[in-house]
């Protein structure tokens, strides 16, 4: 769907309406902002020119008035002149989405007793802005000041992603919340206050002051700390619902959780200041470029020489992971560029998220992630910035995934001892006693992959013993660690000891998390392969219930690491042998393609892959014809998604040819062998001499060979 609206240029200004004032904030020549008052313009305006800033006022961001017909939703955002150059994208963006629903917005500066640096009172946390902006329209909600029947809080690192009004089926869905939020994922299980609904009510009211007045509040410590002691008092279950941690909210490593075209939001937690710049310009370019046209630049003209802008909500994300990294990489060219120390900070910061995305891309880039961390740790010792521990941890971690163990073992050991001295001197930073036990499960991981199973049970259950004493027995932290020991008891074939601690862990997360939460997902999947492989028949249930739950949230990394247990539990049933375990590996495997299809699509390299293990395992049960089907199908996604010269098609080839010589299809099966040669001599480096590149050739040889001699025969 698209709209077009009405556009007014602005030169050099980006204005937004503040509670019935048009703020507006001017660009200088050092890249600073002032703030100036401007007039209120009665056009509807979101883009400009790319040589203009970008401009939002009118109704889309206007305050609600008395007298104007209440709107069902009215975003509230805050920016402050530090954050405006990556803010002024996302207000931009909210703007839009919030015009194409005839919502209201305002978009704040500091508190009163803030400065643009430091936007709350002195001695308080930061984002606590928030809470004292909402308790604000609430204070007289019987009075009718607040201007819509739910408030809609927007960090300024959120982007709107989707045209489709989520709020309304949240609000319908749960009629009795007057709160309504996301789990913060990586946290501490509790919501994530980046993005809420809050209704304009009594309740709303007096629990906004309660958590603008907690004594975490004046303590100084973040507002979700606060948020989650008020979330676990029972006198507010009722009145609070904490989704799963993708509903409305992204993970900090948003490839996790965020679903192009299905997520509302994109959420940049914790990501560089220029990350957000790029990613929101990027986004903004996007929605305000015609259908068709090559830029933005690109204006209609209506008879009265107004200029209007069609903007476009119908476009690929293929731009985003491109964008991502482009301005990470940005960042971390600060190291041996600079002796800025906060442009070192901002580049380490970077480094690490870089890293993380290079390794866990499909096939995963651990060498690239190991050179950006090395220069990291290597920047950070020479800056004395602190945190080298962690930053070990992390390089430590990229060692084990490169089979580098003993190197990784004693990365991890200095690292831990480092630590456990900073914590005796209280040099520790935010990440305090939790991070210890982290960096010793770290280890743990290593001993595992190193086949030292005694060793990495041990560390485990040190780390285990330690957050129980912390957290408490029945937190999410410690479910993830009560399931990684049961992970290390099933790898040694102990599956219904292996059980024991899925059990604890599922059991805890379904309490804390919720049936629906993906981490809830993964380890009821983790527990019905246990069962499956011991025997248990309550295995199928659990599985049934894993599967549809995956299937129902469409996202490609839950798909990618259910698959990944499922497809395990598949090849455990096929080297059983005998026809009964041929029949269970085949469920397994159709089981797999549900889940792959729903993540990525049929038209994916994944769905192709998914395919071809299920025909190689019907051939395994001399079901070659069912078999032949299947591999087709794959050569024909893999032409789609690679085109027909690609390495994977040569296999894909070379798999129908195997198939078609047991099936006695000779003439076939040569023209298949000889394809899949043509296209790997092309494709690998040595050419016609390549192993793979001899062998069908041969296999062509072959085939052409029993269809002379069948033919012989015939005659």
């Amino acid at each position: 769907m698209t709209m077009t609206v009405k556009f007014t240029r602005v030169s050099k200004v980006m204005a937004i309406m503040v509670l019935g004032a048009v703020w507006s904030w001017s660009s200088s020549s050092s890249g600073g902002m002032g703030m100036v008052m401007a007039q209120e313009d009665d056009d509807d305006i979101i883009c400009s020119a790319a040589n203009y800033n970008w401009t939002v006022v009118g109704g889309a961001a206007s305050a609600w008035r008395p007298g104007d017909d209440i709107p069902d939703v009215h975003i509230v955002m805050q920016v402050t002149d530090p954050i405006g150059e990556y803010a002024k994208y996302s207000v931009a963006v909210a703007s839009l989405w919030a015009q194409t629903h005839d919502f209201t917005m305002a978009v704040h500066s500091q508190l009163p007793e803030g400065t643009p640096e430091h936007p709350t009172p002195e001695g308080m946390d930061h984002r606590f802005g928030k809470v004292a902006l909402m308790k604000e329209y609430m204070e007289d909600v019987h009075g009718g000041s607040c201007p819509a029947e739910w408030l809609l809080w927007l960090d300024a690192d959120v982007l709107m992603t989707i045209e489709y009004d989520w709020t309304r089926p949240l609000i319908e869905t749960y009629p009795d919340s007057h709160m309504i939020g996301s789990r913060d994922i990586g946290g501490e299980g509790v919501m994530n206050s980046g993005v809420m609904l809050v209704k304009c009510s009594e309740w709303s009211s007096l629990f906004l002051e309660h958590w603008w007045t907690h004594p975490l509040a004046t303590a100084g410590k973040p507002d979700q700390l606060a948020l989650g002691e008020l979330i676990d008092l029972p006198e507010n279950s009722e009145y609070i619902t904490v989704l799963s941690g993708e509903a409305i909210n992204t993970a900090p490593f948003w490839w996790h959780s965020f679903v192009p075209g299905v997520s509302p939001v994109l959420h940049l937690i914790n990501q560089p200041k220029e990350t957000r710049r790029a990613v929101g310009s990027a986004l903004l370019s996007k929605l305000c470029t015609a259908p068709g046209a090559d830029s933005m630049d690109e204006f209609e003209e209506d008879g009265s020489g107004s200029e209007y802008m069609t903007v476009n909500w119908n476009w690929s994300w293929e731009w985003l992971a491109t964008e991502y990294v482009t301005s990470l990489e940005t960042v971390t060219g600060a190291f041996g560029t600079t002796e800025d120390k906060e442009a070192v900070i901002q580049a380490s910061k970077a480094s690490e998220f870089l890293a993380s995305y290079f390794s866990e891309q499909n096939p995963p880039q651990h060498d690239k992630a190991l050179r950006v961390l090395d220069t990291s740790l290597r920047y950070t010792e020479k800056h004395e910035l602190g945190g080298t521990a962690l930053l070990m941890a992390r390089v430590a971690e990229t060692l084990t995934a490169l089979g580098r163990y003993e190197q990784a073992d004693g990365l991890f050991n200095a690292a831990q001892n480092q630590y456990q001295h900073q914590l005796k001197t209280g040099l520790t930073g935010p990440e305090g006693t939790p991070a210890l036990y982290q960096i010793i499960k770290g280890r743990a991981g290593a001993a595992v992959a190193n086949k030292k199973g005694e060793l990495a049970l041990e560390l485990y259950h040190t780390a285990l013993a330690g957050q129980e004493k912390y957290y408490g027995k029945e937190h999410v932290a410690v479910a993830v660690t009560v399931d990684e020991i049961g992970t290390v008891f099933a790898t040694y074939g102990q599956h219904a000891k292996a059980a024991e601690y899925f059990v604890r862990a599922a059991t805890i997360n379904d309490e804390k998390l919720g049936l629906h939460d993906p981490t809830s997902i993964v380890v009821r999947c983790h527990l019905a392969v246990a069962y499956l492989r011991s025997g248990n028949p309550a295995g199928d249930d659990v599985l049934a219930h894993a599967v549809a739950e995956t299937v129902k949230h469409g996202s490609p990394h839950l798909a990618r690491k259910v698959s990944g247990r499922l497809s395990a539990l598949a090849t455990s049933f096929e080297n059983a042998g005998g026809e009964e375990n041929s029949f269970k590996a085949l469920y397994v495997h159709s089981l797999v393609t549900e889940v792959i299809e729903a993540g990525f699509g049929k038209v994916s390299a994944e769905f192709a892959t998914a395919v071809g293990n299920m025909a190689t395992t019907l051939v395994g049960g001399d079901k070659v014809r069912d078999a032949l089907l299947l591999f087709e199908s794959a050569l024909e996604v893999d032409r789609e998604v690679y085109g027909e010269e690609d390495l994977a098609v040569a296999t894909d080839h070379f798999n129908i040819g195997y198939v078609q010589s047991k099936l006695g299809m000779f003439t076939e099966a040569a023209e298949s062998f000889e394809n899949s040669a043509a296209i790997r001599a092309a494709k690998l480096p040595m050419g016609e001499a390549a192993e793979e590149v001899v062998q069908a050739r041969s296999r062509a040889a072959k085939a052409r060979k029993a269809g002379g001699a069948a033919s012989k025969m015939e005659l």
